[in-house]
């Protein structure tokens, strides 16, 4: 596999003082360790070894990578297997994205009292897509379902809500039968 023109470690060796010049100020120590990490990723900094052809006696050095999840060439591919792997577990039916927000209201509670509050979100958001999804006005079948919680939205505000992926079709109640979602809804 060839080697791309520019890495983001080769920005980060040209820029990155720039940078931190400019913005250094505003970031945290784990930043920090993780443009240093980009930086000497590969590099004699971190150490390396000798590999040695047994037949000609070709040397040739390979350097030590910093093993940063951030680090394109170290993470890269380990996300890629990652992610083939999630996606071979997968059931061959589509899936809908459902987001369920705490009413604004209750989100000082909710950072007061955190572990019941977001148990309740919770609680209460699966005995909604089961109770839901079960009824046969809407799908008739038990869906499989997982949920995230955020706590802040996209402005940095305190706006918890559960996002949800729910599979597009479920099992019939006590039986192997596949139903699947009728409509460009999750639900009817």
């Amino acid at each position: 596999m060839d080697r791309p023109s520019y890495e983001l470690a080769d920005m980060v060796r040209a820029y990155g003082e720039q940078f931190l010049k400019k913005f250094g100020h505003l970031l945290g120590a784990g930043h920090l360790r993780v443009l240093s990490a980009l930086m000497n990723c590969r590099t004699a900094v971190l150490g390396g070894h000798v590999d040695a052809c047994d037949h000609c006696e070709h040397r040739s050095i390979s350097y030590n990578s910093c093993r940063n999840r951030h680090c394109p060439k170290c993470q890269g591919s380990a996300r890629d297997k990652w992610l083939a792997d999630r996606s071979a577990e997968l059931l061959p039916v589509p899936y809908f994205h459902v987001v369920f927000t705490l009413p604004q209201l209750l989100a000082p509670l909710a950072l007061q009292n955190q572990r019941v509050v977001y148990g309740i979100l919770f609680r209460a958001v699966a005995e909604t897509l089961i109770e839901v999804a079960a009824d046969p006005r809407h799908l008739g079948a038990e869906v499989g379902f997982l949920a995230v919680l955020h706590t802040w939205g996209q402005t940095l505000q305190h706006h918890p809500h559960v996002h949800c992926v729910i599979s597009g079709g479920g099992l019939t109640p006590g039986g192997p039968r596949w139903i699947s979602a009728q409509s460009a809804f999750c639900f009817r």
